[in-house]
């Protein structure tokens, strides 16, 4: 087998849910070893979150939870008790990352913060994913994904539209994004700290903010703001045409028809319908000025054909065009299949379940997936390598410490 990207590092992730776990599993598919601390009897909250095989509740058996933490080691501990707090530093002392998504100061109140931890391992990079980042005004506020989406303007952005082109309320994207952007940042930013102690020597601390994260994605429009004061992507006056999906007899599709080519693309794709012919679209000026008579008239055309033929010959046509798939759609669509998009994880309890795949394809150092971790399945591997025998565990475990 080939040697994995990242199997000479230890990483120890001490997170919930999605945002701490997500970054663990980049690390994790990548081939470190990634111990997962748990809180002992109940677990990761992730772990009561669906869905589950047959609709049936179980710890062990969330495909939510599978998906964040593959490939990981899992112990169970408490470190708000001195025994697991001694434990705690002890996982940290020859780590290379450890990750954590707890409020903003918890580890710091147990005794566990950045610089406590950096004095027995200089080494060490640690990356605190939070909904508003160590600093600042809102470093305590409450957050959650829907949290930080809104106030990071994607959601404003993203408003809801009826059949007469009225935008109504701002909507939230599906799944966990902004925990998800926060995640990936923080990974990214570990790796290069990871690659910076390589020449100092010494660990850092990462601060990154799902909400900061997501509002990264929307610089275009703080751009735009900033010379015209004018919330672009909200007025239809004032985007370019064609940026909402639009329905075909079966579906929907995306396209643009701002640049001459598209347009000429677009009218050959429908036909050549003879209302798009009138003179007042014959440039994007036209087409801006038109809007509401030209949107019209194109959901008129595209109504009369198959989302298929649109965006076959559509491409074929050289116009930026695509479907707006259905999960269904997307989780059998014959392209991510030749790319081996999904792959089969067998697990003892949950049974085979279909996962994306790693995300990125490496040649020398391709990325694997392996099955997440039942709770406190690795407690006798991890705790007997920091020198705690049987003996000692039950004891631990006895007192609610493991």
């Amino acid at each position: 087998m080939a040697k994995a990207a990242l199997d000479d590092l230890k990483v120890v992730e001490y997170a919930e849910m999605v945002s701490g776990p997500m970054c663990g599993k980049m690390f994790a598919d990548l081939g470190a070893e990634v111990i997962k601390i748990e809180p002992p009897g109940c677990g990761d909250e992730a772990r009561r979150h669906p869905p589950y095989p047959g609709d049936e509740p179980h710890p062990e058996k969330s495909a939510f939870f599978g998906y964040l933490n593959t490939g990981k080691k899992s112990v169970t501990l408490d470190p708000a008790t001195a025994s697991g707090a001694e434990i705690f530093r002890k996982l940290v002392a020859d780590a290379d990352v450890l990750i954590e998504n707890y409020p903003v100061g918890h580890l710091a109140r147990l005794g566990l913060g950045y610089d406590a931890l950096s004095a027995i391992n200089p080494k060490l990079v640690m990356a605190s994913i939070s909904p508003f980042g160590q600093t600042g005004p809102y470093r305590d506020w409450q957050g959650t994904d829907l949290i930080a989406w809104a106030m990071s303007l994607t959601g404003y952005n993203t408003p809801t539209l009826v059949d007469d082109g009225e935008r109504e309320n701002p909507l939230r994207a599906p799944g966990h994004p902004a925990e998800m952007m926060g995640a990936a940042n923080a990974a990214a930013a570990a790796m290069v700290a990871l690659a910076a102690r390589d020449a100092t020597g010494r660990g850092q601390w990462i601060d990154a903010p799902c909400w900061q994260a997501t509002a990264n994605t929307a610089k275009l429009e703080m751009a735009a703001y900033s010379y015209v004061g004018i919330p672009f992507s909200r007025l239809r006056a004032n985007v370019q045409v064609g940026l909402e999906p639009l329905p075909c007899r079966d579906g929907y599709i995306y396209t643009l028809w701002a640049a001459e080519a598209h347009w000429r693309a677009l009218k050959q794709l429908l036909g050549n319908p003879p209302e798009l012919d009138n003179e007042i679209f014959d440039d994007l000026a036209g087409r801006h000025e038109n809007d509401d008579i030209l949107r019209t008239l194109i959901r008129g055309e595209l109504a009369k054909h198959d989302m298929d033929y649109l965006v076959t010959e559509g491409q074929r046509l050289g116009l930026t065009i695509g479907p707006v798939h259905t999960v269904e759609q997307a989780a059998n669509h014959p392209h991510l299949a030749a790319r081996e998009a999904f792959v089969d994880i067998a697990h003892p309890m949950a049974g085979t379940i279909r996962m994306p795949r790693t995300l990125v394809r490496m040649t020398a150092t391709p990325p694997e997936s392996r099955r997440a971790p039942m709770l406190g399945e690795h407690n006798g591997e991890i705790f007997a390598r920091l020198g705690i025998e049987a003996g000692a565990q039950a004891g631990l475990r006895a007192a609610g410490v493991i």
